[in-house]
């Protein structure tokens, strides 16, 4: 992509028209400025249409409550989540951190 390769040596250019005052800072700074606008709007666009890396590949598995129960727990605000059916091996996130998760076997009953 030609827009990568010539980035980083046009603002080194405009930065040096700066600093030897042949060009005042607001007409260099502005155009900089929208530029990297444009490549964080660019790659943010390219995320979007890559997908996202936590969508589960397979089916999902549903687990048995009666044998193990699997939570998950937030350390941030402190909400809890039973897992019914596995998506994915990934926890899931809550108040912007991964949950952590937790495996509580069942009692066995006496006869």
């Amino acid at each position: 992509m030609p827009t990568r390769r010539w980035f980083w040596p046009v603002v080194g250019v405009a930065l040096a028209l700066v600093a030897f005052d042949v060009v005042e800072a607001r007409y260099v700074f502005a155009p900089l400025l929208g530029l990297f606008i444009w490549r964080v709007g660019i790659a943010s666009l390219g995320s979007l249409r890559r997908g996202a890396a936590y969508v589960p590949d397979g089916p999902p598995e549903p687990v048995d409550p009666r044998d193990e129960r699997i939570t998950y727990w937030c350390g941030g605000c402190g909400a809890e989540l039973l897992l019914l059916v596995r998506g994915a091996a990934v926890p899931p996130r809550h108040c912007g951190e991964r949950m952590t998760e937790r495996h509580e076997v069942a009692r066995q009953s006496l006869p």
